[in-house]
């Protein structure tokens, strides 16, 4: 009997505890949403996008031999400034000179005996002209001159290839600029770049006075961008530094760029952001005048104003919500009376910044909205 008691005792405590935690959630779920409202206003809005991105040299190559041998001397240090034409590195040249020396001796050879050809065809010329000496004799004559015109023509095609790859045993700079990076040392053995091989990168030289900026932009905010547009950029390791610049170029098909992903200003809070699924147009926008402290590989955030009104009536855009299923938009209008909740209203939203968004339509400029969406009001994503 006592145990039937105590299980009767438990399973009343259980039930009073059930009964209390569906009370308390209750009065949570009751308790009443404290509105604050705010009036909309006539303001001058810039819509802009901002995108991260990455400083490169307009203009940048990797350096490389294109003859095989060893090098002799480096001439440059990394962070070296260099002038067009500048001698960088030297190959052991030894080797290349003696050929170009054999080269032309043989030359010399040649000629000679292209001179005894021309001499000996001459002389049979005169013979069979008197018909002292067969065709066949002054045709063997001519044959032969030909073939030591061929050989000194061969001997002096050979004398120039040598002159010049003696001439790419000095690697020189091709335009001016900073030398980057350097692999190059002393003794080292370089392969040649032709055809069938890359060959080894020496150095690497950038022309630092013309930069830009490599980046990429979601397909939803490439749609209004146009080459030219004009952009603003900051330096996150310079943030001293400003620069203007200009787009340069927009990828005609997504792929992939240095750089993140783009933000519409104002888009935050309650008006939601960008999909995070959006695929990636690369852009590159050329910087008009950096700042001395600015480096390739830099990170830059670039600013492009993609739209601006005047004289609009705009919100605070934490007051404008949206409803995903629907795409469509809607603020809470104070009501006359105290005690009710705010009126849903539908509303046409337009330019946006980084504080107030547009309202082109649904709301007057005498309403004041709510910053707070009403208890129980549901969207479409919210069932």
């Amino acid at each position: 009997m006592k145990r039937l008691l105590w299980i009767v005792a438990a399973l009343g405590l259980l039930v009073l505890c059930i009964a209390w935690v569906v009370r308390a959630r209750t009065n949570a779920d009751a308790k009443p949403v404290v509105h604050t409202y705010l009036k909309p206003a006539l303001r001058d809005l810039r819509q802009t996008v901002v995108i991260n991105g990455t400083i490169t040299p307009v203009l940048s190559t990797e350096i490389r031999s294109e003859v095989s041998g060893r090098i002799s001397r480096v001439l440059v240090e990394a962070g070296a400034e260099v002038a067009a034409g500048q001698a960088l590195i030297e190959l052991d040249q030894s080797t290349l000179q003696v050929q170009l020396d054999d080269a032309r001796l043989g030359v010399a050879g040649a000629r000679l005996r292209t001179e005894r050809a021309e001499l000996e065809f001459k002389r049979l010329q005169t013979l069979a002209d008197r018909a002292l000496v067969s065709e066949k004799e002054r045709k063997e004559a001519e044959i032969a001159l030909r073939l030591a015109q061929n050989e000194t023509a061969s001997q002096e095609a050979r004398v120039r290839l040598l002159e010049n790859s003696l001439a790419k045993g000095v690697i020189s700079a091709p335009y001016a600029g900073r030398v980057l990076s350097l692999a190059a040392r002393p003794g080292m053995i370089v392969t040649g770049a032709d055809a069938g091989r890359e060959g080894n990168t020496l150095l690497e030289l950038a022309d630092l006075t013309r930069l830009r900026v490599e980046a990429a932009i979601n397909e939803i905010d490439v749609a209004v961008l146009t080459p030219e547009m004009p952009v603003e950029i900051t330096f996150e390791s310079v943030p001293e530094a400003k620069a203007s610049g200009r787009i340069t170029f927009i990828a005609p098909a997504a792929g992939k760029a240095a750089g993140g992903n783009s933000q519409v200003g104002g888009v935050s809070g309650g008006m939601g952001g960008t999909s995070g699924g959006s695929r990636d147009f690369p852009l590159q926008i050329a910087i008009d005048q950096s700042h001395l402290r600015v480096r390739p590989g830099m990170t830059a955030r670039v600013h492009i104003v993609t739209a601006m009104v005047k004289n609009v009536l705009s919100i605070e855009h934490n007051a404008v919500f949206n409803d995903h299923e629907t795409g469509e938009w809607f603020v809470f209008k104070r009501v006359s009376d105290p005690k009710a909740s705010p009126e849903k209203a539908k509303v046409e939203i337009g330019v946006r910044d980084d504080l107030h968004v547009e309202i082109k339509s649904g709301l007057a400029e005498i309403d004041e909205v709510s910053r707070e969406r009403p208890a129980g009001v549901k969207f479409g994503q919210d069932k």
